[in-house]
């Protein structure tokens, strides 16, 4: 299993990214997926990252480690590109562990943990326009079928 079915990364409609996880990573697809990751950080471009979660299976310690270091090493790319992070989950003992993790050791960029796709989608246009990207942040919401301020009213 290459770590394209482990993760998929849709910049179709750049600067939103949205990644799909499914299932639970080998060591060597989580490298692939922690690599590819910093290549989007490493263009130095303002975005915002829809991390859909609603089929991802557990982490390794080793895995959840290495995450943890990447991101510290990432730390600075992280707050001069990263306009917010969307996180897609469903399932109550992902979303318990991500808001202890947060709460914790809250992120340094805006963030969101909702169960469905939708919401996640308006927050990320919302974060999108907020920082300036209005022309980004009305493609997005033209291509998911969402309504702006001046269609609805």
């Amino acid at each position: 299993m290459s770590a394209s079915r482990y993760c998929t990364f849709d910049d179709s409609l750049w600067p939103l990214l949205i990644l799909r996880l499914v299932g639970e990573p080998s060591n060597q697809q989580f490298d692939e997926y922690l690599d590819t990751s910093a290549s989007y950080l490493r263009r130095g471009e303002p975005h915002v990252v829809i991390a859909d979660l609603l089929r991802v299976g557990i982490a390794s310690a080793e895995q959840r480690r290495r995450r943890a270091e990447w991101l510290a090493r990432h730390d600075e790319l992280l707050r001069e590109s990263l306009l917010g992070h969307a996180f897609v989950i469903n399932g109550p003992i992902l979303r318990l562990g991500l808001n202890i993790l947060f709460h914790l050791k809250p992120p340094a960029w805006p963030y969101v943990v909702v169960p469905r796709v939708d919401p996640a989608i308006a927050w990320a246009a919302g974060r999108l326009e907020d920082s300036g990207l209005r022309e980004p942040a009305e493609r997005v919401r033209r291509h998911f079928g969402l309504l702006t301020l001046s269609q609805s009213g």
